[in-house]
């Protein structure tokens, strides 16, 4: 059977739905603008022409990956086999691009990316890019209530003359003995003399 294969580059412009199929398989389904842009050699810039938007579905393991890497907005580059569906809405004509994907990846020229070596099957964490943008915000609240929790510098300010009194008062000479209060010792007189036995 003979089927279109197709690379689009483009960027994400939905969020990535995740989900499974009627058989308990990972899907994952999101939409990708492709926007062809030309350059004028008379006005010398840059016009963007009609966009192109594709329907994009993953399956299996890669549904996995890429609902837990790639988020709105992120530009991207994705081979697939092309599938057009035309149908009819009301009046109008309706011509559908679904793009089933067997490959897709960051587009490197717009930013930097890092490879993590998937994890065995079946334990792969799915936080997707909103989930950690939600972590990121919680991590961000939690330093703020840190730092207003934390004692403003003039509120160390009684301690630490404490501790520049203690250090400045006059220590101990050397040598000089501590004065005792004598009334308190019992005198020799009043000890009491034990009497030891004879000896035999």
């Amino acid at each position: 059977m003979n089927e279109t294969t197709v690379t689009v580059v483009g960027t994400v412009c939905s969020e990535v739905r995740y989900g499974q199929s009627a058989d308990g398989n990972p899907i994952a389904r999101f939409q990708i603008r492709n926007t062809p842009r030309r350059y004028d050699k008379r006005t010398g810039t840059w016009t963007e022409g009609d966009p192109n938007y594709f329907s994009a579905v993953c399956w299996r393991t890669l549904a996995d990956h890429v609902a837990s890497s790639m988020g709105v907005g992120d530009p991207v580059v994705a081979a697939g086999r092309l599938r057009i569906s035309r149908w009819r809405r009301g009046e109008e004509n309706v011509v559908t691009a679904e793009l089933d994907i067997q490959a897709i990846g960051h587009d490197l020229r717009w930013g930097t990316t890092v490879y993590r070596q998937a994890p065995r099957p079946g334990t792969t964490r799915i936080p997707g890019p909103t989930r950690r943008r939600e972590e990121e915000a919680a991590a961000a609240a939690l330093a703020a209530t840190a730092t207003e929790t934390a004692p403003a510098p003039g509120e160390l300010e009684p301690a630490v003359a404490g501790l520049a009194a203690i250090d400045t008062a006059a220590p101990p000479r050397l040598g000089s003995a501590p004065t005792l209060d004598s009334s308190s010792e019992p005198t020799p007189t009043e000890m009491e003399v034990t009497s030891l036995p004879a000896a035999a």
